[in-house]
């Protein structure tokens, strides 16, 4: 898959003439041809300097970034009992890894495939700490991600929003990959959601090259459910990245329990809000190193 390439202003800036050497009496000939030559260079100086300070206040200037985010989505076209196990038939798995956890209602369910419109495979019901329900076709379905306690999970990123220089894997969906060297902020936010009725401590951190970034670490306790809801929070925090051109970030997570979800929460109708994306992520340039 190409990348985007970048899209930049460049800078040119302006280069000194080369004057000519006066003679030894004025003449009006040397004189046009010395101011034109200033002219020109003034004129470069301006030129640059407007792609700066003019009403765009560098609004010509490019540099790279990135945002992505999960949050799978579909809608569930056929009923399920509570014991079910057969496909679970959906509008369309388009955005879902082949193989992963769903979010219905409050249950959480595992598949290890999918086609265009079921997953299926082994299917797994009440997983993660939570009850197996029944669902009724229409009700939203959306892509979790949980690692067993004792395990660590990479959280995975299916939309791209903005790139320009930096690229989610097309490989790898945990990958984000940088295509220039440089210095780039690096933020994320998180939706966890817990089912289970025992709190939870996930621990994320950032990892580069497949190596864990010092000092990158932040936990999180999760509440225990209240009646059907899930115990929420969203976690945020960012750092400064180095990278080389071709170094990819991840983002990392366990938990004490292996009960708490990354998960993407479905839009609400009363009163009506979008989605909770489970993952974003954004890069920033910041400078050349």
């Amino acid at each position: 898959m190409a990348t985007t390439p970048l899209k930049t202003f460049q800078l040119r800036p302006p280069k000194a003439p080369n004057l000519l050497i006066a003679p030894v009496e004025y003449t009006q000939a040397y004189q046009d041809q010395m101011n034109n030559a200033l002219r020109l260079y003034f004129n470069e100086i301006d030129n640059m300097g407007a792609a700066l300070a003019d009403n765009y206040g560098g609004g010509l200037l490019a540099f790279p970034n990135g945002a992505f985010h999960q949050d799978g989505i579909t809608t569930l076209s056929a009923n399920m009992t509570n014991v079910s196990t057969t496909p679970i038939q959906v509008a369309s798995t388009a955005g879902f890894p082949s193989s992963g956890w769903l979010l219905i209602g409050s249950e959480l369910i595992t598949y290890t495939t999918k086609t265009a419109t079921t997953f299926d495979g082994t299917i797994t019901r009440g997983a993660c700490g939570t009850t197996n329900v029944a669902h009724t076709a229409g009700v939203y379905v959306t892509e979790a991600q949980c690692a067993p306690a004792g395990t660590i999970g990479t959280m995975l990123f299916n939309n791209t929003d903005a790139s320009n220089g930096v690229y989610a894997d097309p490989t790898d969906q945990s990958k984000v990959v940088f295509t220039y060297r440089g210095l780039y902020n690096v933020q994320f936010s998180a939706q966890l959601l817990n089912f289970s009725t025992t709190e939870d401590n996930p621990t994320i951190w950032y990892r580069q090259n497949g190596v864990d970034v010092p000092n990158s670490a932040g936990i999180q306790e999760v509440a225990p459910k209240h009646g059907s809801s899930p115990g929420a929070c969203i976690v945020s925090w960012n750092m400064y990245v180095g990278a080389q051109a071709g170094d990819y970030i991840q983002l990392c997570y366990t938990s004490d329990t292996g009960n708490t979800v990354i998960a993407t929460y479905p839009p609400g109708t009363a009163p009506v809000h979008p989605a909770s994306p489970g993952v974003i992520l954004t890069a920033q340039f910041v400078s050349a190193t």
